[in-house]
């Protein structure tokens, strides 16, 4: 079976172009790019009907371009996807425009040259690793990946009443988005492999219907970029990403029936009868403000060619900076390749973009994670003599799709600024910011002698020809941004076992007045309003107090606490089916002496008060077997009458809470603003905190037709954790779950086993984590067909904060995909937290002590709890503040005394 590898590669003309346009750079000292006469005219004196020209077409003239308008017919290609710009555009595209399809490609931050970091050598893979990426490069992908996952979650659920987001159900399903993890950077043909194919020539042949490209795809800012303009090897790949895409648009056009105009014949290139047919996809990409010199512009402006505010059509001398020298090119291989092959192309030079998901290590960002996170570090001096443009993410993404729909009469290539046409500090901005947490102590400011800059856009040809304003102050813009810090550093609330002091009440009492007064307060279920950050059910120990949203747990819950009330493990389940006339394993058992409920063994009266206390069943409340034991009187009566309990109905051992679920499964009553009904499904089962009384330690969960051999023995083995070889950490088990054992596997040729393909999302979130999966080379459990943990059986430890907060990593997973199952979720948001917890060890300089399996041999004296094989199965780390390491533990199946009766 043949193998494809994507890759993109220029071809021989665009390399050509490449050297051209550096003779073109460097031999230019009056400017680049002189626009048309026409562009001119309307930068020095905007006549008063040009703001109607957004869709301007070259009307009298041949016109074979399509119109670029954005209809729900719409299939955009984005590079970049992943990024700051590129992720809000696609989500603004759907909402806005209800394209058919968005096409996104991003590497998250992977370089093509890092690929090959991963094969083992003599330090184990896991070192190999973490010596190559920093962690400023998995910081990267980890928001990359946030983002992605956003568009995802938020593009391809259903909403609240179990209906499409969208008015064109078919543009919402999970084929209406592709996401290709790649690097589209061209790589030596020389050096490719047989049966490669170009990525993009492979998207355009997959998508012919594509009418949009927007090229957001950068170079990272590290200092080794650039270093190697021509590679030396194999799968080393150029700096650039401009002439693949422009190249590949070409090629797209010479397909669709255009001919390239450098190679017209001699009669005057009308040997062709026909006039081609260039149904070439309109295209937009991303410069910079960096191409305008920001240091002359701050000196006298009196023989400057071009002060701030800058104008696009006034001449270029020198850039700011090597990337401004990068995005320069980029203009004028756009503008080349429409001289020798009439691709039309619209250029945004973006001055400085800031608000929700920037990415770190960005000014605005670094600025406002200090002031509003760290609210009590020391403040660093600030150097705040230039002068930017700041402009909100809304309004960039606005700019951007304006462009998308914007041609010029003359059909030439056409640049803009985006921007506010207004100037402000960094000074400036930290006194904005600091505006609203009033007890920070504000930055010292300095000045070195160093020269300042000023970077200024005009915003006159983009009134005029795009009819694009940017319309967010910078005051409303920056009230959005503290806000999503603030939710992206409490995302599921403070510690509930510990109560803010008064003083920190009333200061965040004061910073959301302050904060509402600048931008509308979001409702729980406006998620474009809440730009990704979560909102969970009040039932659950993930919701803030300021922002959740009732559902039919929060009653049930609040029973289950007082029932469990002096608990120290509980055995729980959940069965909703409304046909359940029986829970299974209340009359079953695997064995005479077996003990499977809390409280078997223990004397008559205690163990009677014991089982109908900490052995909880959430059934629903219209079921017949709820119906049948409130007619049958099947109840325990608390004696103790100062519990305020009411009569418990009884089955077996469970003592049964009922929970209503209404006639219509999709009633708001059941469903979560995530828009899944399995949102509120899996509830207790993932996050379980808030449905057991203060005093319970583990909580275990086992499903209906789970029968359980010895649970004392499995509670007990939640102790059983790794140590360091220093003995300076300790060790805690916050999950423990068993390995997955397939009973029968229908992949196996010969196989009688029954398959069918899984629910539209269950695929779609395994293919996405797949992809994740991919780009950090098989560090992440799973990719079969089968997960890799059983979830029928779950114990988890309810005492530690960490470990609370990486329930709600997994139940935000779980809700947010809406997928029929929880066990893709759980393995993912374990693996991806042994990830970081191995990383963060080992930038820290110490041993990671828990990547190994633990030794066969138990110690002397102690009762085994591994599985019949010896071994106790794997430990993953979760991230951790506490001295003490957590772990996710998965164990062996096998020795368990785990029984499934549907086996």
């Amino acid at each position: 079976m043949s193998r494809i590898r994507w890759k993109s590669t220029p071809s021989p003309t665009s390399m050509t172009l490449l050297f051209v346009s550096f003779i073109v750079f460097f031999s230019s000292t009056s400017g680049f790019l002189q626009q048309a006469t026409a562009l001119e005219s309307i930068d020095d004196d905007v006549p008063p009907s040009s703001s109607s020209g957004q869709y301007a077409s070259s009307e009298g003239k041949e016109s074979f371009f399509p119109s670029p308008r954005l209809t729900s017919d719409s299939v955009v290609l984005i590079t970049g996807a992943a990024g700051f710009l590129g992720s809000e555009l696609a989500l603004a595209l759907r909402r806005t425009y209800n394209v058919r399809r968005l096409l996104l490609v991003d590497n998250l931050g992977i370089e093509s040259e890092n690929e090959s970091a991963f094969v083992p050598g003599e330090k184990s893979t896991t070192e190999a690793i973490y010596e190559k990426w920093s962690e400023e490069t998995l910081s990267l992908l980890e928001i990359r990946r946030q983002r992605i996952f956003r568009i995802f979650h938020e593009l391809t659920s259903p909403s609240i009443d179990g209906n499409s987001n969208s008015s064109n159900s078919s543009n919402n399903g999970p084929e209406s988005i592709r996401f290709y993890r790649a690097d589209i950077r061209p790589s030596i043909p020389e050096f490719f492999d047989f049966g490669e194919v170009p990525l993009l020539e492979g998207i355009f042949a997959q998508n012919p219907d594509i009418t949009h490209v927007v090229h957001l795809a950068d170079v990272p800012l590290t200092p080794s970029w650039g270093n190697q303009a021509v590679p030396r090897s194999k799968d080393s790949v150029k700096a650039g990403r401009m002439e693949g895409v422009l190249e590949e648009l070409r090629l797209v056009s010479t397909r669709r029936g255009g001919a390239d105009i450098s190679s017209s014949s001699s009669d005057g290139g009308n040997s062709n009868p026909h006039p081609p047919n260039r149904a070439v996809p309109h295209f937009v990409y991303a410069s910079s403000s960096e191409v305008y010199d920001a240091l002359s512009s701050s000196k006298e402006t009196v023989g400057v060619v071009n002060p701030s505010p800058f104008r696009e059509h006034l001449p270029i001398t020198t850039p700011s900076s090597l990337r401004g020298a990068s995005k320069l090119m980029d203009e004028i291989l756009a503008s080349a390749y429409h001289s020798a092959h009439g691709i039309y192309s619209v250029g945004l030079r973006f001055f400085e973009v800031y608000g929700p998901w920037s990415t770190p290590g960005t000014e605005v960002f670094d600025l406002v994670e200090k002031v509003s996170v760290e609210t009590g570090s020391v403040p660093d001096p600030i150097y705040d003599d230039n002068v930017k443009d700041y402009v909100f993410i809304d309004d960039a993404v606005d700019a951007i799709m304006a462009a998308m729909q914007y041609r010029s009469v003359e059909g030439v290539p056409v640049v803009f600024n985006v921007g506010t046409g207004k100037g402000t500090t960094l000074r400036q901005m930290e006194e904005e910011v600091r505006r609203h947490f009033p007890k920070v102590q504000n930055n010292p400011s300095f000045n070195d002698g160093r020269l300042f800059t000023t970077s200024i856009a005009s915003t006159a040809r983009s009134e005029a020809l795009l009819g694009f304003k940017a319309q967010t102050s910078l005051q409303e813009g920056l009230a959005h941004t503290i806000s999503w810090h603030r939710d992206r550093s409490l995302p599921y609330g403070h510690d509930p076992s510990s109560t803010p002091s008064l003083e920190r009440q009333s200061l965040e009492s004061a910073l959301s007045s302050s904060l509402d007064a600048q931008r509308p307060k979001c409702s729980p279920l406006d998620r474009e309003c809440l730009r990704g950050s979560p909102v969970f059910p009040c039932a659950s120990e993930c919701r803030r107090s300021d922002r959740c949203t009732p559902s039919a747990w929060d009653d049930v819950a609040s029973l289950s606490r007082a029932v469990t009330s002096g608990c120290d493990a509980v055995l729980y389940t959940v069965l909703l089916d409304e046909d359940a006339e029986q829970i299974p394993s209340a009359t079953l058992a695997v064995g005479v002496d077996s003990s499977p409920y809390v409280g078997a063994g223990l004397p008559s009266e205690l163990g009677k008060k014991t089982a109908a206390r900490c052995n909880v069943a959430f059934v629903s409340e219209r079921s017949p077997l709820v119906q049948r034991l409130r007619s049958e009187g099947e109840v325990y009566v608390e004696e103790d009458s100062e519990t305020g309990l009411p009569n418990l109905l009884r089955h077996g051992f469970w003592t049964v809470l009922p929970v209503s679920t209404p006639k219509n499964s999709d009633s708001s009553a059941w469903l979560h603003a995530f828009s899944g009904r399995y949102a509120l499904e899996y509830l207790p089962k993932v996050s379980p905190g808030r449905f057991f009384g203060s005093s319970v330690r583990y909580v275990a969960y086992a499903a209906p037709t789970v029968l359980l051999d010895n649970l004392t023995k499995l509670l007990k083995s939640m102790e059983d954790v790794p140590t360091s070889s220093s003995g300076n950490r300790r060790g805690v088990t916050a999950l423990l779950v068993p390995a997955y054992k397939p009973t029968c596997d229908p992949s196996l040729r010969g196989s009688s086993c029954p398959w069918s393909r899984p629910p539209q999302n269950d695929s779609l979130q395994a293919s996405v984590y797949n992809t994740i999966r991919v780009a950090l080379r098989g560090q992440l459990l799973g990719g079969s067909l089968d997960p890799t943990v059983d979830t029928s059986f779950v114990i988890h430890s309810l005492q530690e904060e960490d470990a609370r907060l990486f329930r709600c990593d997994v139940y935000a997973e779980v809700a947010e995909w809406g997928a029929s199952g929880d066990e893709r979720a759980v393995e993912f948001i374990a693996s991806l937290h042994d990830l970081w917890s191995k990383a963060v060890t080992h930038w820290n300089g110490q041993e990671v002590w828990w990547d190994k399996e633990e030794d066969s041999q138990e110690k002397e004296g102690e009762e085994e709890t591994s599985g019949s094989d010896g071994s106790k199965g794997i430990y993953m780390g979760i991230l951790s503040s506490s001295d003490a390491q957590l772990f996710t533990r998965i164990v062996p199946s096998e020795g368990m005394g785990i029984m499934h009766l549907e086996d």
